[in-house]
């Protein structure tokens, strides 16, 4: 079982254990980009991979490893404590506040709750992580919770590699403070004298001896510092951005603290011990860099010094004030270690190293569980005023701010506790066991765009994974994802041969979500299964009728007699017909669809940033907007409400505000919502009385503004209560009860309210099912006439059909071979239901 907000990182880690246990991943590959050399850190999976083959199962050749390095890195926390600060106590808290982030999220959180008692019920029901204010940029992944160490096995371990040689440095700082200045100076320094004011008198030749001299001096001298520098070294396949983390901090302890020619002797062996590996992980097909590695702001958005220092004031609340208390109080020599450490906040806001910038927070995680020590002091320093008075005083505020520090970091314990769990068969899988026993262990396979699958856990590697891991660690996605469609679609036989060949694949995997045609439009099973043989069909659809094809090792006789297949002149285009693309009538994951007055047909085409125009035959007519940020320009839009006069309404959702605009597409207005502002506007509804329903999605609430913008009512926050919602989709309103209908799938249910949001019914809809890592794009329009709420359901690819009293009279679906693919919107036109699918890029009719 592997929990939903784990199953991200730790899925295709998994199948990267797997490839070593039972696979055969040398040289290594990522099993989700197989034949290209590894661009990601594998040392932690490599040696899980080991613990299986010896004999452990996978959960415990990966657990151990996992349990063992988070012990061993909170006790080193503890041993930085007492080195730094001479305490075993501020060593134990510190360490104990590696669980307890010290946000202030909860406070608006709490400030929601409508009494003590809902607060409560909603902590013990929590399924997602307190908001951060910063969604869209990956701030509510639980990356300042303890969720970001579940994902990520490898980085407590790395972090304690650190530690190690942390510790080893300030023991050595502080025996050189204890000694005084001159007794501990090492042979090294005083071989090399510190430069004087004939310093640029000396020549190159002396100043060459005196560094061979000092190298020489250092290897037989100071060990440690060399075995330090390797055990750093070793980082880069373990956990690269603790590498560069240590990097970072050592290059301030070397301008800040002595033992500088030391420092120098550790450097260098961590380079040595380093470089190979740098070049190794870099050696994979990368593509051509789309961002400067100069990076101001971090996830922070138009950011500013006031901006990123409100973030940090948020995100670690309380303990700044403790941190500030401390550094009062201490040494000059912790004071520098704490300027040393804050390097790595530097490294956060002003440098970028990858395709994902949020991947920073490992440098924010290394610097909190030291920067934790230093809350540790300040609140040991409140609880031992001296005088009486400021004793209880002092006492009175630790507790109470130990109290509000520990309060964030409990309640997202919940979500974690809360969190649904998928099961990743292994023991008694029969893919699984196919596989293994099938095929060779280093065999690839093409496939589904699999994050984990059983073909994965029996240590195989795919050709195209999920896209989003290996762009982030640097791969050429763009080329091998024209390969992968290439091999799906193309009708060449001969040519799709070759092209499985070149690329070295073994073996062809097609299961439902693949014949959809979500990602790949027109899949080209019907080739494979006439020229390729089949080795394995999932009959009893346990999954999604998975059916696998054997590449052969030479070409199907069949083959030659093959006429060549000659390109054929596309036809033209309608919203019917769509296709993924940026030309006149194809689209891009559209989510939104809307008619006007003279039955036109306007579509959201999110991805691609514009609105395209048709007839109610589905011919184009025309562009009506553009994308970018300025008055009328949009960045995914992915709604569009339209009002008797014609004017249109669009949830703009990258720019988070609504525009309306004329039907050509002039600009009229804007509006970015009631504080804190909109966040990812998802849905728009028209009332009656002209007034715009707003689903609010980041801010999990439904805004009713007056045809001026103005703010008439908002109602919602998270939560599975009445009147609560976890990611409301989408809202319609009958124009002649004014009620008002939310769909709020993740909770499996329609909600109702009166038209100033008084909750009056609640349904629940069996078809909105939880489906690990599913698209929730349910819609809802209503037909006032014939009193009927129509709502997509995505997960099960139909239109249900509700009386508005919430009793399912029909599921609806269009007349083969058509189908719906992941449909986002509806639009009713002359009995007619439009569905627009975002899978695959069209509008489906379904006849009423």
């Amino acid at each position: 079982m592997v929990a939903r907000n784990a199953w991200g990182d730790l899925g295709p880690n998994m199948a990267l254990t797997q490839s070593f246990a039972v696979g055969h991943n040398f040289p290594t590959q990522y099993p989700l980009f197989a034949g290209e050399p590894i661009r990601y850190h594998f040392l932690f999976y490599f040696q899980a991979g080991n613990l299986q083959f010896l004999g452990l199962n996978p959960v415990w050749s990966i657990n151990i490893l996992s349990i063992l390095s988070l012990v061993c890195m909170l006790a080193l926390v503890m041993a930085l404590g007492q080195v730094l600060f001479n305490s075993r106590v501020i060593g134990r808290v510190g360490s104990a506040l590696f669980f307890f982030h010290g946000s202030l999220s909860f406070i608006p959180f709490l400030r929601s709750q409508s009494s003590p008692t809902g607060a409560v019920r909603a902590v013990i029901n929590l399924k997602s992580y307190l908001s951060s204010g910063y969604p869209y940029l990956g701030e509510n992944w639980g990356i300042w919770t303890l969720n970001a160490f579940t994902n990520q096995r490898h980085l407590a371990g790395a972090i304690g590699v650190f530690l190690v040689v942390l510790i080893f440095l300030v023991d050595r700082y502080r025996k050189r403070q204890r000694d005084g200045e001159p007794a501990r100076r090492t042979s090294v320094e005083a071989s090399v004298p510190f430069a004087g004011p004939n310093a640029r008198a000396q020549s190159a030749k002396s100043f060459g001896d005196n560094v061979t001299k000092t190298v020489k001096t250092l290897a037989i001298s100071d060990p440690s510092f060399l075995f330090s520098g390797v055990i750093l070294g070793a980082l880069p396949f373990w956990n690269a951005p603790v590498f560069v983390a240590a990097f970072a901090v050592l290059v301030f302890l070397f301008l800040l603290f002595p033992y500088r020619y030391s420092m120098l002797g550790l450097a260098l062996a961590a380079g040595t011990v380093a470089l190979p590996q740098v070049l190794y992980l870099r050696s994979g097909s990368s593509k051509t860099s789309t961002y400067s590695l100069f990076h101001w702001g971090y996830v922070v958005e138009h950011p500013t010094l006031i901006k990123v220092l409100e973030y940090l004031g948020f995100t670690f609340g309380l303990k700044w004030p403790l941190i500030i208390l401390s550094l009062i109080f201490v040494l000059w020599l912790q004071r520098k270690f704490f300027i040393a450490i804050s390097s790595l906040l530097l490294l956060t806001f002003f440098f970028r190293f990858s395709p994902q910038i949020a991947a920073n927070h490992k440098f924010l995680n290394v610097w909190l569980i030291v920067a934790n020590l230093f809350v540790a002091h300040g609140l040991w320093e409140l609880w031992h005023i001296k005088t009486i008075a400021g004793a209880i005083t002092g006492r009175v505020v630790a507790i109470v701010m130990t109290f509000l520090i520990v309060t964030a970091g409990v309640i997202d314990l919940f979500p974690m506790h809360n969190d649904y769990y998928g099961a990743m068969g292994y023991d008694n899988d029969p893919v699984l066991k196919w596989v293994l026993r099938e095929t060779e262990p280093n065999a690839i396979f093409l496939s589904e765009r699999f994050v984990i699958h059983p073909i994965l856990l029996a240590g195989r590697r795919i050709f195209y994974g999920w896209p989003g891991y290996a762009d982030s660690a640097g791969y050429d996605t763009a080329t091998r994802e024209a390969i992968y469609r290439d091999m799906l679609e193309n009708k060449d036989p001969r040519k799709v041969f070759d092209l499985l060949k070149t690329n070295g694949i073994a073996y062809v995997a097609f299961d439902n979500p693949l014949r959809r045609g979500g990602f790949i439009k027109r899949p080209n099973e019907q080739l494979y299964a006439k020229y390729f043989p089949k080795v394995f069909q999932d009959k009893q659809n346990r999954y999604d009728s998975l059916t696998i094809y054997k590449v052969p090792e030479t070409a199907p006789a069949q083959f030659k007699a093959l006429p060549k297949v000659l390109a054929s002149a596309i036809p033209a285009t309608t919203m019917f017909k769509g296709g993924k693309g940026i030309e006149n009538g194809q689209f891009d994951f559209p989510r939104g669809i809307a008619v006007d007055p003279r039955g036109n047909v306007l579509v959201a085409d999110t991805v691609n940033n514009r609105i395209q125009k048709f007839s109610s035959t589905g011919v184009f007519l025309g562009i009506i907007a553009q994308s970018g940020s300025a008055e009328g320009e949009l960045k995914e839009p992915s709604s569009i409400a339209i009002d008797r006069s014609g004017d249109m309404y669009v949830a703009d959702t990258g720019n988070n505000r609504v525009q309306k605009l004329k039907p050509d597409g002039s600009f009229l207005a804007e509006w970015k919502g009631p504080e804190p502002g909109f966040y990812g506007p998802r849905d728009l509804s028209i009332g009656s009385d002209n007034s715009i329903y707003v689903v609010d999605e980041g801010n999990t609430r439904i805004v009713k503004l007056a045809p001026d913008g103005q703010v008439l009512a908002t109602w919602g926050k998270k939560g599975n209560g009445e009147g609560e919602f976890d990611d409301p989709t989408s809202v319609a309103v009958d124009p002649i009860s004014n009620r008002v209908y939310v769909a709020d799938p993740r909770n499996r249910r329609i909600e109702v309210f009166d038209s100033n949001g008084q909750f009056i019914a609640s349904w629940f809809v069996d078809q909105f099912r939880l489906i690990q890592g599913a698209w929730y794009m349910q819609h809802l329009a209503i037909n006032p006439k014939l009193g009927r709420l129509y709502a997509t359901s995505t997960q099960t690819d139909e239109v249900l059909v509700f009386d508005l009293t919430g009793k399912k009279i029909a599921s609806l679906r269009p007349r083969p071979p058509d189908r719906l693919e992941g449909a986002s919107a509806l639009a009713i036109v002359n009995r007619k239901l439009y569905v627009l699918c975002a899978f695959s890029d069209r509008v489906v009719q379904i006849p009423l």
